[in-house]
């Protein structure tokens, strides 16, 4: 499942994509966030260190656990609405530069 695949339209994904700012590898999320990553991309055969799979595990939050920011961002648009709109989702997910959480990109690759 993509975003695109969800009917969101090009300017809703490339924000929500570019407010993510993911790279492949370990995302920079709270470790509940990495742990449920993890969780849903071994339920649903994916990589979870690759952005295809980070993709794929937010769709399906936004389309599930996180609707109310889901239906706002399908009302976006333009790229920038949809990265404003992104922000309370992305905030959530990201982990402080200072969060003194163990190391659970180690403990995943483990």
């Amino acid at each position: 499942m993509t975003l695109l695949d969800q009917d969101w339209t090009e300017e809703q994904a490339q924000g929500l994509l570019d407010s993510l700012n993911l790279d492949g590898g370990t995302p920079k999320w709270k470790p509940e966030h990495l742990w449920r990553l993890l969780e849903w991309c071994s339920a649903h055969g994916k990589d979870w260190a690759t952005i295809e799979g980070q993709l794929g595990f937010i769709a399906y939050e936004l389309c599930n656990g996180f609707q109310a920011v889901g239906r706002a961002l399908k009302r976006a648009k333009t790229v920038e609405e949809a990265r404003e709109l992104a922000k309370p989702y992305v905030r959530r997910l990201s982990a402080s530069e200072t969060q003194s959480e163990p190391d659970v990109a180690t403990r995943l690759r483990a």
